[in-house]
């Protein structure tokens, strides 16, 4: 008779592994898992084609026997019954994931709250009067800036003509390392010029994971005679 006809896992002493029903016939310690379990996968090599389904019903019924002859060590004292308090007191430590870089698309979003961060820094530094008598009311400050096109180009080329005096194509700097001064109204001119740079790809601008902007200046692009222009007349100027 073939092993296809009449396979070996239906047959004594394997078929107590494959046959659920006869785990409750048989003696736990009248049987050898481990050499039963350690026979079964040597037929099912030799078979050559492995049956997934048999060996999970192998896997389940060595487990019955285990637990069976387990139970039987903790009734006669053999085994301390587990502690269920044990599970509830252990604490797990917590693991702090590794600094990495990551080189994700940033938001404008992401930018602008780095930004406001780098802002706040600025205000921080400024180190507070010794003395105070009074202090008048101060009416909060409120920036206008005129949106013509004129004068947006002239901020952005302003800006590019100080990164150059700074910086090489192909250097990277922190955006607070470029600034002139950390007032508000700096901080905001520069970044804005910057935004527009970067989609002029006059330059690279990035944050990592401490918040912290970089940018990092390219090859100038083909640029329209006119904004060439305006650049050439702010680097004579300065």
């Amino acid at each position: 008779m073939s092993d296809e006809e009449n396979p070996f896992w239906i047959t004594p002493p394997y078929i107590l592994l494959t046959d659920v029903l006869q785990l409750d016939k048989v003696e736990p310690w009248n049987v050898d898992v481990g050499k039963l379990v350690a026979g079964f996968l040597r037929e099912m090599k030799r078979l050559g084609d492995i049956d997934f389904r048999v060996s999970g019903n192998a896997l389940y019924s060595a487990s019955v026997i285990f637990m069976k002859k387990t139970r039987d060590l903790v009734e006669l004292g053999v085994l301390p019954e587990d502690d269920e308090d044990d599970d509830e007191d252990m604490e797990i430590p917590l693991i702090r994931p590794p600094f990495r870089l990551t080189n994700r698309r940033v938001t404008i979003q992401e930018l602008l709250l780095a930004m406001d961060k780098v802002l706040k820094k600025g205000v921080r530094r400024r180190s507070p009067p010794k003395k105070r008598r009074s202090r008048p009311e101060v009416e909060p400050i409120s920036f206008t800036m005129d949106v013509t096109r004129a004068d947006v180009e002239e901020t952005i080329a302003e800006v590019y003509s100080d990164l150059r005096k700074i910086m090489d194509v192909g250097d990277t700097a922190r955006f607070q390392d470029i600034l002139m001064n950390n007032t508000r109204r700096e901080i905001v001119r520069v970044f804005f010029a910057m935004l527009h740079l970067h989609g002029r790809a006059f330059l690279d601008i990035w944050m990592d994971d401490d918040w912290t902007i970089w940018i990092t200046l390219k090859e100038p692009p083909e640029v329209p005679d006119e904004e060439k222009e305006l650049i050439q007349e702010q680097l004579v100027e300065e």
